[in-house]
């Protein structure tokens, strides 16, 4: 897993207002960049080229291109509003982080920022004859930047912000973070659940804030557990809330106690925010799934497609999860938990069975999606299945009215309930 330097950076950098903020200076770096540049342009240059109709074309630039960023940013401000409306606000991070709308008000406003430094620069004359035609060559550069930005932003308008567009970006961040957590199962640490231990004489490490636990720097940790001789058993993983009385970790040592410098340098190796972030959090991506779905079957909207085609886009998702072989150990000292395939499902399945009972097709491709799961990776997903498709068709039974829309389901459902596996699967993989 990265460092937690490297993880805060990279949320720092996905941030719009970074990269707003980077092209602005980077325009305005241009802009100055012709008064040294000047010296090395011909003085005959400029006759021919027409140098003095650069002001004009930065007026225009810098009179269009506000306009533009304001009324580009009513655009996605109104996108992931309705994103937020018809799928998930938990989804709008994704919206947010696209790298076109932000290339593209990033292009905007440091056209903007270009052309208004070179009107005031031509205006107090630091230009002088050869800084004009450097002038006019980044200005030619500028406006092809903004054609492109602009037809990119156009086309992506076409979908942005809406549910399939918001259900791809859900599907290919969880199936993105489900791959690499799978790549590392265990964070390279040892495996643990957390039956493997009594807790009652090992010491609890606490965080000093309550939320979820966003990242763990284990390279850290695992320093920071040889420099003081313990053993770290991680009760926390990415995802999951902690607070005083759910400890971060149990703290496995021969001192009586911890001081709590070593305390705080050891808590300080875990990442905590107010909300889950999807890319270290594979599981965050069944609850946005599932949330779609939810609000898709509410009376309000009635449309039975979404969650149909929510179950279908996870099953796509969950196919990628695999047995492997046992990873390599690289941090002796920390025990870590690894994915829980019946909190994957129980997360995906239980709110569309509950908002569906009663609409017999959300419910036959809901039994089918976890027949195929079954099936498809027994050693992983048959006894989670199993206990999903339980509930789910009691769901079904009570809320269904015509008996063979039951039996359509019941038949199903029995397919899974007697489906034979040859080992029971592991707790954690």
């Amino acid at each position: 897993m990265k460092s937690a330097f490297f993880f805060q950076l990279t949320g720092l950098l996905s941030q719009i207002w970074v990269k707003v903020t980077g092209y602005s200076l980077m325009a305005v770096v241009t802009a100055l960049a012709a008064i040294w540049l000047r010296a090395f342009i011909p003085a005959e240059l400029e006759v021919k080229l027409g140098a003095d109709a650069v002001e004009t074309v930065l007026s225009i630039v810098a009179t269009s291109m506000l306009t533009v960023a304001t009324f580009s940013l009513g655009i996605m401000a109104n996108a992931i509003s309705g994103a937020a409306d018809g799928a998930t606000p938990r989804a709008t991070a994704l919206l947010l982080e696209d790298h076109v709308s932000q290339n593209a008000l990033a292009t905007f406003l440091g056209a903007f920022s270009f052309s208004l430094v070179g009107i005031i620069a031509l205006q107090i004359g630091v230009y002088e004859d050869g800084g004009r035609i450097i002038l006019l060559g980044g200005t030619i550069v500028v406006i092809i930047l903004i054609y492109v930005a602009f037809i990119r932003w156009v086309n992506l308008l076409r979908s942005f912000g809406r549910i399939p567009d918001t259900l791809n970006r859900i599907e290919t961040a969880a199936e993105d973070a489900l791959k690499r957590r799978l790549d590392h199962p265990f964070l390279d640490c040892h495996p643990y659940t957390a039956a493997d231990d009594d807790h009652g004489d090992l010491i609890a490490l606490c965080p000093d804030q309550v939320g979820f636990v966003q990242h763990i720097d284990t390279t850290k940790l695992q320093a920071c557990a040889e420099t003081h001789d313990v053993e770290v058993l991680v009760e926390r993983t990415p995802g999951q809330f902690a607070s005083l009385n759910r400890p971060l970790a149990y703290l496995r040592t021969k001192a009586a106690h911890l001081d709590g410098d070593a305390l705080d340098e050891l808590t300080g190796c875990f990442t905590l925010g107010a909300a889950r972030t999807i890319k270290q959090d594979p599981q965050f991506g069944m609850i946005m799934l599932s949330e779609t779905a939810a609000g898709a079957l509410s009376p309000a909207v009635n449309d039975p497609g979404t969650a149909i085609d929510v179950l279908r886009r996870a099953l796509r998702i969950l196919l990628c999860w695999d047995t492997r072989p046992a990873p390599e150990i690289k941090h002796d000292r920390i025990w870590m938990p690894g994915l829980i395939p019946e909190g994957f499902l129980r997360d995906l399945i239980r709110p569309i069975a509950r908002d569906g009972a009663g609409i017999v097709e959300v419910q036959h491709v809901l039994q089918s999606i976890l027949l195929d799961l079954a099936q498809s990776r027994p050693d992983v997903f048959a006894s989670a299945a199993k206990a999903q498709s339980r509930e789910a068709y009691e769901r079904a039974e009570a809320g269904l009215t015509l008996q063979s829309d039951k039996d359509e389901v019941r038949e199903i459902a029995n397919k899974l309930a007697h489906l034979r596996v040859k080992a029971d699967p592991p707790a954690a993989l």
